[in-house]
This record gives C-alpha cells, sequence and structure tokens, in this order.
C-alpha cells in the first residue's frame, strides 16, 4: 500500500520518512491481527518490505513540523493498539457472572479498532500529500541551475635567512604575511548535463585574477565531456591537483614548464572501468589573468593522459600506483618565451626590491629567469608523472622539459625534476580521483576536536598529520641563455584539522648557481593557515 513511497525518496530527511513508514507498517498490521481476532472484517494492508529499504536508503526533504505531528499521530496509534492488546490478553470473565453492560465487550474492541484503522488511514493521506509535495518540488528544482558557493583563504608567514653570497645575489629579502589565496566562488550544474564554475582571487593587491570560470557539457557521446572557457590546460599531475590537496604549500620548481590557466575548449574522459583518463584542448598560449589575450599569441595543443596500473579494490584505493605524462605544443607569444620561477616559497616582495618581478604582480625572490628569449617559432612541453601510494605513505615524481625552437639560432633545452616522500602518522592515505586523474581531498580518520564530557572526562581527536620531504631541481642555462639553475630541499609538516581547514610548515633550502653573480644559499621558513568551503 505504501510501495509507491519508494521511488520518490530522492533528497535530504532519510532517516526521519524511513522511521514513519517502519512505524505506520507496525501499526497498521497490529490493527489487522487485533481487527481479524475480534471478529471484524480482514482488511488487506500489503506493505512491500524490499520497497520500504530501499525507502530509507534514499532521501527526501520534509517539513520538520509535518514529519513531527505524523510522527505523533504514530506514537498515539501504538499505544492504543498495546492497549488492546493487553485488553484482549487478559482472562474473559464467565458469562454467567457477566453484567448486562459486559456483553457489548468485544463489539467495544471492534469498534475500536475500526477507530484506529481510520486513523491511520488519515494518517497515510498526509503522508501521501507530504511525497507529492516533495516530488514537485524537485522536479521545480529540476528546472532550474542548481549554485553552491565555495570559497577558500591562505593565510602565509614567511622568513628568510640568507648568507653573504645571498645577500650579494638577491638582496635582502624581506620576511612578512600575506594571504596567498582570498578566493571567492561557485559552482553548479543544470538539467544534470551542464556543469558551470565561476571564480575570483583577490589575494593580489589592487589585482583580483579570474579562475576557473567556464561552461561544461557532460555526458557526450565519444567525447564524454567538454569544456570552454578559462582553466588549467591539463598538463602536470601537481599542477591540475587543487592546492588544497598538494603535500607542500607551494608546487615544486617543476611548475615553471606547466601552463596556467588560459582561454581553450577541452575534451576529457575515462575508460569505463576507470583505470585510465585522457584529455586534450586547444588554449591561447598567453591569457593573462582575467582570461584577456588581445595580441597575437597563438595556440596551444595540450593534451594528458593517466593509467592505473595498479589500484586495490579491497583497500578501495589505500594501495595504487599512478602513471601519467603530459605535452604542449605552442605557438610563442610575440615570438618571445621566458621561463622564471622562485624557490619554493612565495612572498610578494615590495615593489622597487631588486627581487621583484618586472610589473606586476610582484611576486618573490625570483631566483631562476632565463628573461624574454626571442626569435621563437615555437616551443614544446613535455612531462611524464609518476605516483605510488601504499597506504599512509606516498611516493611522487615529476619530469618536465622544455624544447624551444628558434629561428636563425640554436634550439634550446631545459629541464627540471623533482621527488617526494611523505607519510601520515595518524594512518590515512592520499585519495585518488579516477575520473580525472589527481589526487583527491585528505579525509581523516577523525576530526581535531577537544570537548569535556560529564562521564568521560576530556576527549579529544587529533586530526591527521603528515610529514614530508622533497627534492627539486631546474636548470635554465643553455648556450647563449643564463637563467641559473636551482636545487630545493623542503621539509614538511601538515595537520588536517578536518577535510575543510589544515595548517602547514614548511622550510626550505634553496641552493642557487648564477654563473653572473656566484653560488648561494637560502633559508626560507613558511607557515600557513588553510581553511575552504
Amino acid at each position: 500500500m505504501l510501495s509507491f513511497i519508494a521511488p520518490l525518496i530522492t533528497t535530504p530527511s532519510q532517516a526521519v520518512v524511513a522511521a514513519f513508514v517502519r512505524d505506520a507498517i507496525a501499526a497498521a498490521v497490529a490493527v489487522c491481527l487485533l481487527a481479524s481476532s475480534g471478529g471484524v472484517a480482514a482488511q488487506t494492508l500489503v506493505f512491500a518490505e524490499a520497497d520500504v529499504e530501499a525507502a530509507a536508503a534514499e532521501e527526501i526533504p520534509a517539513p520538520a513540523p509535518v514529519i513531527e505531528g505524523l510522527q505523533n499521530d504514530i506514537r498515539r496509534l501504538e499505544k492504543e493498539i498495546e492497549a488492546l492488546r493487553a485488553e484482549k490478553a487478559s482472562p474473559a470473565p464467565d458469562k454467567a457472572t457477566k453484567k448486562p453492560a459486559d456483553l457489548g465487550g468485544d463489539s467495544g474492541v471492534e469498534k475500536k479498532s475500526e477507530t484506529l484503522v481510520d486513523r491511520l488511514s488519515t494518517v497515510e493521506k498526509s503522508l501521501g500529500k507530504l511525497v507529492d509535495a516533495a516530488e514537485t518540488k524537485k522536479n521545480d528544482d529540476a528546472k532550474k541551475p542548481l549554485f553552491i558557493l565555495n570559497g577558500q583563504m591562505q593565510a602565509d608567514q614567511i622568513y628568510f635567512s640568507q648568507d653573504a653570497d645571498s645577500r650579494a645575489a638577491l638582496g635582502d629579502l624581506q620576511d612578512g604575511a600575506q594571504f596567498r589565496r582570498l578566493r571567492i566562488g561557485g559552482r553548479g550544474t543544470f538539467l544534470e548535463v551542464f556543469e558551470y564554475s565561476l571564480g575570483v582571487d583577490f589575494a593580489l593587491a589592487n589585482q583580483p585574477s579570474y579562475l576557473d570560470n567556464y561552461i561544461e557539457w557532460k555526458e557526450l557521446p565519444w567525447l564524454q565531456n567538454v569544456r570552454a572557457g578559462h582553466y588549467f590546460e591539463p598538463f602536470s599531475l601537481e599542477r591540475v591537483t587543487q592546492n588544497r590537496n598538494n603535500t607542500f604549500m607551494e608546487r615544486s620548481l617543476v611548475d615553471t614548464f606547466a601552463p596556467a590557466r588560459n582561454m581553450g575548449i577541452m575534451a576529457y574522459g575515462n575508460t569505463e572501468n576507470e583505470l585510465a583518463t585522457w584529455a586534450i584542448g586547444t588554449f591561447r598560449t598567453n591569457s593573462d589573468n582575467t582570461g584577456n589575450d588581445s595580441f597575437d599569441s597563438g595556440q596551444a595543443l595540450t593534451m594528458r593522459g593517466t593509467w592505473l596500473p595498479w589500484w586495490d579494490e579491497a583497500s578501495e584505493g589505500r594501495y595504487y600506483m599512478h602513471l601519467g605524462a603530459a605535452y604542449s605544443y605552442r605557438d610563442a607569444y610575440e615570438d618571445q618565451v621566458r621561463f622564471r620561477n622562485t624557490p619554493e616559497i612565495r612572498k610578494s616582495q615590495p615593489i622597487g626590491s631588486p627581487t621583484a618581478n618586472p610589473g606586476t604582480p610582484p611576486f618573490a625572490p625570483i631566483f631562476v629567469d632565463t628573461g624574454n628569449i626571442r626569435d621563437v617559432d615555437h616551443f614544446q612541453l613535455f612531462d611524464p608523472e609518476f605516483a605510488l601510494i601504499l597506504g599512509p605513505l606516498s611516493l611522487q615524481s615529476e619530469y618536465a622539459f622544455a624544447a624551444v625552437e628558434r629561428s636563425g639560432r640554436p634550439n634550446l633545452f631545459f629541464n627540471g625534476y623533482m621527488a617526494q616522500l611523505s607519510y601520515f602518522l595518524t594512518g590515512e592515505h592520499r585519495p585518488y580521483d579516477r575520473k580525472i586523474g589527481i589526487h583527491r581531498r585528505i579525509q581523516p580518520f577523525e576530526d581535531f576536536f577537544r570537548v569535556r564530557t560529564k562521564s568521560q572526562g576530556i576527549q579529544t581527536g587529533l586530526g591527521a598529520w603528515e610529514i614530508a620531504a622533497r627534492f627539486s631541481n631546474i636548470v635554465l642555462n643553455d648556450k647563449d641563455i643564463k637563467g641559473n639553475n636551482l636545487t630545493d630541499f623542503t621539509f614538511g609538516l601538515n595537520w588536517y584539522l578536518n577535510p575543510y581547514t589544515r595548517w602547514k610548515f614548511n622550510y626550505v633550502r634553496a641552493f642557487l648557481e648564477d654563473e653572473r653573480k656566484g653560488n648561494s644559499i637560502t633559508d626560507a621558513y613558511g607557515m600557513r593557515f588553510d581553511y575552504d568551503f
């Protein structure tokens, strides 16, 4: 009789509705038993247990006051049924000793049972109306775009320690605090096959930058998914993994060669068994932070593929191996190209500082910089990827290189590589998104908390704790280009208070090889509080 409910239960408040349905079933069955034993005509009340269980597995929104009223009705019915059961179970008095008023006892039970059946029927009708209203709202909502607000705040404290050679080569690097990221945005879907994203970062002074701003068509034949707008090109595991899900405060030196967000269109998808992914797209070579490209910078063709040769299904992905590779063919912006980067820590230096970038944003300190390489026809980027996850132990490595084709001058070759190791002291692992081939959000076994209870005293949760180390190197010296070489050793301690709140500490020792100013060593210390929603 209530089996029609199961297909309609598709949104939150599952527990309340499931409890109500079970209570209603118990009450109705009890009424049937009483009615049949007391001589009442049999009432046919059929309930499909499988349907009820299916309904309990889903969720449905329901106004709390309405559900509460229905539950109260069910409770009253249960009490009256229990009273009837007790009355039926008590020994019947001898008919010879009955008073005339007692001879109608069975009739009274029958009338009360009929009243309960009527009241239960009323409750069932009320539930039906409630479910119909929820279904109507669901259908109406499906015709409107869904929008979910999101945001991120990263507050950094940075300190530098320099030897005399470092000061001579780089100047006096300034300590300080800054917002590394201060973002607000939103994502949503429409008609289950369209997805869109909007985002802006306000961390750079006087220059907001656009983040992922795109529209996407999903579940297409052959192509699977097509995305158009401003977003990261599919290149490098470190780059396409969201910053909040990477191990260290900053990406490695390999990121020097990874294209940033650009305007373009891309198709991507995965195999049916989700062991391999692919992505390919064409982008403007040099979109700025707002997605604009007002110059003839040309186009880029970028692609990436990943494969899981080992995925442990029994542990739900606590053990796996990731292999990947990315490639990009790029026209040169105004026949020029430039590669530059900081050590694996970032701090905005005061405008006018000898280490500040020309123009804005003044991200610094810049240790390696080729300057503008001229007479470039095109250049190509390559990036093989590797990751091995053994429960709490994680290993990851990438090697990236750039082949620059010049007109009338020797071609150039630059490269960089990194290898990192991390271990969760509390036993967690690094999750993986099999549909797009990137790392996902860390899920602590228990969130951090500290509360005082009456019975058990102070109770605490540790969150997740991770230690990590990374070695990385980049070479930007080749032929007539002297962009310097840099080697970084980075050590990190991460505390994940919950899936959305993180505290990180990084120590970076940077060895700079500068053929013009000499070699130097710089130490950097960074601490970050990171929260997103």
